[in-house]
C-alpha cells in the first residue's frame, strides 16, 4: 500500500467532514492506503482553489507596462506564479504580457505553480493600447496576428477592443468585421479569445463577435448578458481594478465620470448575470497583489451578486469554464485550500487560508 497522508474535507454547505488521503500529487482511498500521518483539518472547510482569472503575472502593478525587460517579465511570472500559489490561488488565467517569455514559466513543475492558462503578447491597433507594450497591428493584420498568437502554447489570445486616444475619448480599435475574422481564426487554432472593452460603444460588438471572454465590460447590457450566456461565455468584471482606475483618473475627470458610470452600470447587471446563468468571474488585472483574488470576490459580492455566486466566482465556475477537473475524489489532483469559516456564509474567511495544498505539497504553512 502507498504511504499516505489523510485530511479531512468539509466541503461549503457541510456540517461533517470525510476523510480522505493524498499520495504523491493525487487523492487516494484512505482504505487504499497506508496512512503516515494525519493533517489537523476536519474543522476547517475546504474548495479545490482560489481562481484569478485575469492575471498579469509578468507585471507587479500597470506603471510596469512597457518599461520592463523580458528578463524582468520571465523572472516575474515565476515569483508571481508562487505569489500565487501562497495565498490558495492555485489556477490563473493570465491575460497576456508584452512578451511571450512569460510563457515560460508553464514549464514549472506543477506543484510550484497554478493551474495556468495563458496568452501571451497583447493585440492592440496602431495607439489603441500603452506605448511599446502590444503588438500593433490594423484591422487588416489583426487575422495573421491572432493565428500567430494562438500558435503558441498559450491556450488564450487577448485582443484590445478599445482604448481611450488624448482628446478623443474611448475608441474602438477594430471593426465587427474585423474581430469577427480574429475569433474565428482563433477558434480554428483551438484557443480562446479574451476581449479588453471599457467603452460604450464596443462592449456589444465583442460579444456580437463571439468572443469568448469579456474582460471589464462596464458597458455590457442585459441583451450582452443574454447573448452571452447562451453560448457559454464568460465575464471578469474586474470592479476592484476598475475602481482603482478611477481613484488615479480622479472622479471628476472625463475618464472617471465615465468609468464611474461603468461601475454602477455592472452593479446594476451583477444580479442579471447571475440569474441568466452567466459565467462570472474574479479577476484581480492587478489592482491588489497577486494571491489576493479572494479581495475581489468580496467586491463582486458587494456590488450585486450573490454570496455563492461570488464564491464560485473565484473558485468552482472559473475550474468549470477553464475545463480543469478538480474535486475531492480518488484519483484526483491533491489541490486543496482549506479556510477557518464555510465560505457560502463567510466570504471574507477565503482572505486567509489556513492551508493550502497544489498537487500534494503542502505549500502554506510553508
Amino acid at each position: 500500500m502507498p504511504m499516505a497522508v489523510l485530511v479531512h474535507i468539509k466541503e461549503p454547505g457541510s456540517i461533517s467532514s470525510v476523510p480522505l488521503a493524498i499520495d504523491g500529487d493525487r487523492f487516494v482511498d484512505p482504505a487504499a492506503a497506508t496512512i503516515e500521518r494525519e493533517l489537523d483539518t476536519a474543522r476547517w472547510w475546504a474548495i479545490p482553489g482560489l481562481a484569478d482569472c485575469h492575471a498579469h503575472l509578468g507585471m507587479e502593478q500597470m506603471g510596469d507596462a512597457g518599461r520592463l525587460t523580458d528578463a524582468d517579465m520571465e523572472a516575474n511570472a515565476a515569483r508571481h506564479a508562487a505569489m500565487q500559489l501562497e495565498g490558495g490561488v492555485l489556477l490563473v488565467l493570465d491575460k497576456g504580457s508584452s512578451s511571450e517569455v512569460t510563457l515560460r514559466v508553464l514549464d514549472t513543475a506543477a506543484d510550484r505553480r497554478p493551474e495556468l492558462q495563458m496568452a501571451g503578447r497583447i493585440i492592440a491597433g496602431p495607439g489603441g493600447y500603452y506605448p511599446f507594450y502590444a503588438m500593433e497591428v490594423d484591422e487588416e493584420g489583426l487575422a495573421d496576428a491572432v493565428a500567430e498568437a494562438a500558435a503558441t502554447a498559450a491556450g488564450w489570445v487577448k485582443i484590445i477592443g478599445d482604448w481611450p486616444r488624448r482628446g478623443e475619448g474611448p475608441r474602438a480599435n477594430y471593426t465587427l468585421a474585423g474581430l469577427r475574422r480574429a475569433v474565428s481564426t482563433a477558434h480554428a487554432a483551438g484557443a480562446r479569445v479574451a476581449i479588453h472593452t471599457m467603452a460604450p460603444a464596443v462592449a456589444g460588438v465583442a460579444v456580437d463577435a463571439g468572443v469568448d471572454s469579456i474582460e471589464h465590460g462596464t458597458f455590457l447590457t442585459e441583451a450582452d448578458l443574454e447573448t452571452l450566456a447562451a453560448r457559454g461565455g464568460a465575464w471578469v468584471p474586474t470592479v476592484t481594478n476598475t475602481a482603482s482606475i478611477v481613484e488615479f483618473l480622479g472622479t471628476d475627470s472625463s475618464g472617471g465620470k465615465l468609468l464611474t458610470e461603468g461601475l454602477a452600470n455592472v452593479a446594476s447587471l451583477l444580479p442579471a448575470a447571475e440569474r441568466l446563468g452567466v459565467t462570472v468571474l474574479a479577476g484581480t488585472d492587478l489592482a491588489v497583489p497577486h494571491g489576493r483574488v479572494a479581495i475581489e470576490a468580496v467586491a463582486l459580492r458587494d456590488a450585486g451578486l450573490s454570496n455563492p455566486a461570488a464564491l464560485a466566482a473565484v473558485s468552482t465556475a472559473a475550474y468549470s469554464y477553464a475545463g480543469v477537473d478538480r474535486g475531492f475524489r480518488p484519483g484526483a489532483v491533491a489541490d486543496v485550500v482549506f479556510v477557518e469559516a464555510d465560505p457560502l456564509e463567510e466570504l471574507e474567511t477565503l482572505l486567509a487560508p489556513r492551508l493550502v495544498i497544489r498537487a500534494g505539497r503542502v505549500v502554506r504553512p510553508s
